[in-house]
């Protein structure tokens, strides 16, 4: 292993160490059609490797009423935007699910999250989390330094930041205690990714899946500040619907 290599792994190792506070802006661009077929590749490598799967079909018509079929052009391409407020006690994430936005704070085991018409908390349960958006797969980088091969690595910049950029593939590992891998970042089985990793901070700017020779799934940040004073009003939400907290 390399001088550069070793470098790499180790900033994706001990990345938390390097911020306290953090505050990110970024966006997520993924083109449908191409990102299906490399979930539909993950789907049947697991069911190679014994996996069984249950499929769901949900319908919202009375199988009695009269339908009509209607053409709806669908876009191929989406892009989202989604920021992440983050502390060692709390965090705070704003981040895109189907057509609503989300807002949420995390504080220890408890959250409180507005979206969709609800403001419900889970009321401290350990078993009921809630997701942080993309944000947050861009800087728990030390769950990705066991499932990485670089295959090309250099020098670069990214966001006025020094950077290793590397054109990585997931090593086999079929270990189902690893916990969710890359599944955030690439939405099934790219055959490579492209990382861009903060030389100080060793947190991703940047990570495109690739699949077919195609790029399909693009998350990186736009605005990156490290360590900043956050007002005491960043992590205080309010139900937005409603006068109280709905337990789920």
């Amino acid at each position: 292993m390399s001088a550069l290599e070793s470098e790499f792994f180790t900033l994706l190792a001990t990345s938390e160490s390097r911020w306290t506070t953090l505050l990110v802006e970024g966006q997520t661009w993924f083109d449908i059609e191409v990102q299906n077929l490399a979930w539909q590749a993950q789907i049947d490598r697991m069911k190679a490797n014994g996996a069984r799967f249950a499929t769901f079909q949900r319908s919202g018509s009375d199988k009695n009423e009269v339908t009509e079929t209607a053409t709806v052009v669908q876009p191929v391409d989406y892009e989202q935007t989604w920021r992440l407020w983050a502390s060692p006690q709390r965090r705070r994430a704003t981040f895109v699910v189907g057509d609503e936005i989300v807002d949420v704070v995390i504080e220890g085991s408890t959250f409180w999250s507005n979206g969709h018409g609800r403001s419900f908390t889970n009321g401290g349960k350990k078993n009921h989390g809630h997701g942080q958006g993309d944000g947050q797969n861009l800087i728990r980088t030390a769950d990705y330094a066991g499932l990485l091969q670089v295959v090309e690595l250099s020098k670069g910049m990214k966001l006025g930041r020094n950077t290793l950029d590397a054109k990585v593939t997931i090593l086999e590992d079929e270990n189902p205690d690893r916990g969710p891998g890359l599944h955030g970042l690439t939405i099934g089985d790219p055959d490579s990714l492209e990382l861009s990793v903060d030389r100080e901070r060793g947190m991703v700017l940047i990570a495109s899946s690739w699949f077919q020779g195609a790029v399909y799934r693009i998350v990186e940040m736009t605005k990156v500040v490290f360590d900043p004073n956050f007002a005491p009003d960043v992590f205080r939400i309010e139900p937005e619907f409603g006068t109280e907290w709905t337990t789920s």
